[in-house]
């Protein structure tokens, strides 16, 4: 928090909450909130937005949407709102903040689509394995008729 005092006395005169201080403590309010009250603030950010599209209402709409509890995420268009972001307008905290939930939201679409492909991959492999240990079976049973057949009784 940053206080300025009049040279004249020790009264305030302005009393600023230090931004990343904000951001803090608003974040911790949203994702304790029950879903019904989620959705109903997902609703108010937007209506805040639309009101006025500068960059701290941007980055709060941005921010539920971006890393908000599941029901109220939707990181797509956190992205797009981020990509908006008139960065000579925001202040220093707020372009941190905006570059990381960017790079947040890019990593875990690069860690999906890892997932994604290390997935595909696996049940190939599967697929293969199961393929190798049937074609196996096979074996092993025309290897025991063959003995059987060798094999006087």
């Amino acid at each position: 928090m940053t206080v300025q005092r009049s040279t004249v006395s020790q009264v305030p005169v302005a009393v600023r909450v230090d931004d990343a201080a904000y951001w803090l403590e608003e974040w911790q309010q949203v994702i304790e909130l029950p879903d019904e009250q989620l959705k109903e603030t997902l609703e108010i950010r937007k209506q805040e937005f639309i009101r006025s599209a500068e960059p701290r209402t941007r980055l709060r709409l941005a921010l539920l949407l971006a890393a908000g509890p599941r029901s109220v995420r939707d990181q797509g268009r956190a992205l797009k709102l981020l990509k908006g972001l008139d960065i000579d307008r925001a202040d220093a905290s707020a372009r941190a903040l905006a570059a990381l939930l960017e790079q947040n939201i890019e990593e875990q679409d690069w860690s999906g689509g890892k997932i994604d492909e290390l997935s595909e991959k696996l049940a190939q492999s599967v697929a293969r394995v199961e393929e190798l240990e049937r074609q196996l079976q096979e074996l092993t049973t025309i290897e025991q008729n063959i003995q059987q057949r060798v094999t006087p009784n």
